[in-house]
């Protein structure tokens, strides 16, 4: 879908905003810096290649927070757009890898902040070809960055008890935007938050102590609009997952070096070619359905490595190859993109289907998981002139193993049957996605249990 001006300046402000998945919480008073990324591979690098790298860090709490010094190792300098992080801003910091030599190189870099407890550390890993110890340790200067004219709208959230109505203080309120956490903030006194917020979607986490989390999904468009969530009663919430051609259980998993960063052990899981199959049809727009999706790619996007690949397809009125198959290097960039998805239009899913079997077929990884996600809320209803796809299906997985799961992101249950044939005939599961700590956890498990080292 081609995006307004006034949407096009919105994403940028997101690109600029947005984080990855890291909190820190120290007081009472939250004191979170959040950041896009906390590892860089530059791969490697050959003489003219870039050797820089950007990392954005954004004060998501309401006290102002200072960078007070950076330890950069051996062969490391960088460049600070501003020590002082105000709430709701964020600086750049940028780390320029010297080659003094040719070698293979991982350097930890330690960045203390006034309001954690601890450093942030950053990581950055490459193989240099080449060796210029006359290399210019001064990092370049940071581009003029241009104001944006988006507004701002003000947003009451009371939060009270369900029962007896009464406002719950120092409740949680986490904020979610386009399938990252932009804010994490709780309740005054009498139960009450405000908040500035750009006129979009969100996905709201509330939640306190005896009480069960709430989701809801925002849409906000004026100013002065006012919101309340109300908590229950503490409850267990259940993941689904079904179909599944052998109930496999994974080993308990050991801290290595291979999974610091969060990523598969590169030992115990062979590589993936993960082709996300998206239904971006307007009904994802209801329900908070695409901020969900958003988050458990983003999370499945985390695990991945270099050694995988993955690719983006979306379907609604028209079918769209949004990303080629990749190598998981850049993850910022690869994020960049699940967040800029827009939802809009009918749904096209037999065409969708076709397209993501080509994509996999043509990045198809030998011994490795070749697999296909379709992300939908069900309304995937293959028409009369698609039903070969059932077949089509089939025929991938027995022939060029290639496996096809359904993940049905709260989904009628009325839907549930014909994603779980299509499920069934592509070798996968089915799966469904009914809220945050669904999206959090089915697609990495699901990856991990079929590229899992027997």
């Amino acid at each position: 879908m081609k995006k307004s001006p006034h949407t096009h300046t919105l994403h940028v402000v997101k690109t600029t905003v947005l984080l990855t998945l890291f909190l820190f919480q120290l007081f009472p008073v939250f004191s979170q810096i959040i950041f896009d990324k906390s590892f860089h591979d530059f791969g490697q690098l050959k003489q003219g290649n870039k050797l820089f790298v950007d990392f954005k860090l954004t004060n998501a709490g309401n006290k102002t927070a200072n960078i007070i010094r950076i330890e950069e190792p051996y062969g490391i300098s960088y460049r600070i757009s501003k020590k002082m992080i105000e709430p709701d801003s964020t600086v750049t910091i940028r780390f320029k890898y010297i080659p003094k030599r040719k070698e293979v190189f991982e350097r930890n870099i330690l960045v203390y902040i006034s309001t954690l407890s601890e450093p942030l550390i950053f990581t950055l890993k490459g193989e240099a070809l080449y060796a210029n110890p006359k290399e210019n340790l001064e990092v370049t200067e940071f581009e003029t960055e241009k104001k944006t004219d988006i507004p701002l709208h003000q947003l009451t959230i009371n939060v009270v008890d369900a029962n007896t109505k009464e406002p719950i203080n120092n409740a949680i309120l986490e904020i979610l935007w386009d399938g990252l956490q932009y804010k994490k903030v709780s309740t005054n006194a009498q139960g009450k938050i405000m908040q500035q917020l750009y006129s979009d979607n969100y996905y709201f986490l509330a939640y306190a102590p005896g009480y069960s989390m709430q989701e809801t999904a925002v849409m906000l468009e004026t100013d002065n609009q006012s919101i309340t969530i109300e908590l229950g009663e503490k409850k267990q919430n259940q993941i689904l997952v079904e179909n599944k051609k052998d109930s496999l259980i994974l080993p308990e998993e050991k801290e290595t070096s291979t999974e610091k960063n969060n990523e598969l052990d590169i030992n115990r899981y062979a590589p993936n070619n993960v082709v996300f199959l998206l239904d971006i049809s307007v009904s994802m727009k209801q329900k908070g359905r695409l901020d969900l999706m958003k988050v458990a790619m983003i999370e499945l996007v985390q695990m991945l490595r270099p050694i995988d690949k993955l690719s983006i397809v979306t379907y609604s009125s028209t079918t769209e190859v949004v990303m080629e198959s990749i190598a998981v290097t850049d993850k910022a960039s690869i994020i960049k993109v699940i967040q800029n998805l827009e939802a809009g239009g009918l749904t096209a899913g037999g065409k969708g289907l076709k397209k993501a079997y080509q994509v996999a077929e043509k990045s198809q990884i030998k011994e490795g998981n070749n697999q296909i996600l379709i992300a939908t809320d069900g309304a995937f209803n293959l028409e009369k002139g698609d039903k070969d796809m059932l077949s089509q299906a089939k025929n991938a997985a027995e022939k060029k193993n290639i496996t096809l799961t359904v993940v049905g992101v709260i989904n009628e249950k009325w839907t549930e049957k014909s994603m779980k044939s299509l499920a069934t005939e592509g070798k996968g599961n089915y799966i469904s996605i009914k809220n945050y700590n669904d999206a959090k956890s089915v697609l990495v498990e699901e990856i991990k249990r079929n590229s899992f080292k027997l």
